[in-house]
């Protein structure tokens, strides 16, 4: 029986419309407030536990995010050069949304939702998408060493060129067209939780080697 072929996507990430220079405090992220079309530019919330926020149309350059940030909604928004390093921000959701070039170490992204979302060329070693559902996501050329995607929901969701080492992928959840592209998969854990994905380019050997740990196989060198 011929394998059904997977479709190639893009996520649906929103154009940022006009949008204003943003007023401090008027806009700064507040308990369960709402900021639409606003530039952010080398703003610093590092010190700020914001739970409930909610940014529609917004522009983030060379921002440093709440330390907390639980239960926000981003959409349809642009981060770019943005430091969310060991941000607490579970049950949150992004939408439409890009982030480049920038840094989510550490990031708790727990029991959350992405859906039309790229990360691109970001640090996310550490990062955690434990428990969270995505949906039309790419992440490409990133660090994502150690990242734990451990009960995680994939559908629609692509790797492209990114560190995956270490990575946790136990009792994860593929649903539809999981890709990972030229990743290194080296030492990565819940390989068995993934029937389904698939996998093209990268150290293929190391893989299987990693694969085959899992599965109690020991391989012996010949002599």
């Amino acid at each position: 029986m011929a394998r059904k072929r997977e479709m190639r996507f893009e996520p649906a990430v929103a154009k940022l419309g006009s949008v204003r220079s943003a007023v401090s405090p008027a806009d700064d992220p507040a308990d369960d407030g709402t900021v639409e079309d606003v530039e952010y530019r080398g703003a610093d919330f590092a010190e700020a536990h914001v739970h409930g926020a909610s940014f529609e149309g917004c522009l983030f350059d060379s921002v440093r995010f709440p330390s907390t940030l639980r239960q926000a909604t981003i959409t349809e928004s642009a981060l770019r050069v943005c430091d969310l390093a060991n941000v607490q921000a579970d049950d949150s959701s992004m939408f439409e949304t890009v982030i480049e070039h920038g840094r989510i170490t550490g990031l708790s992204w727990t029991a959350g939702v992405l859906r039309d979302v790229l990360i691109e060329s970001t640090r996310a070693d550490l990062a955690s998408f434990a428990e969270s559902r995505l949906r039309s996501v790419v992440f490409r050329d990133c660090d994502l060493r150690q990242a734990d995607f451990q009960r995680t929901e994939f559908r629609n969701v692509r790797f492209e060129r990114c560190n995956l080492t270490a990575a946790r992928f136990n009792d994860a959840r593929p649903q539809q067209n999981l890709r990972f592209e030229d990743c290194d998969l080296t030492a990565v854990s819940g390989l068995t939780a993934l029937r389904g994905a698939t996998i093209q380019g990268g150290d293929l050997e190391s893989l299987a080697a990693t694969l085959a740990r899992e599965l109690g196989i020991v391989v012996e060198q010949d002599r």
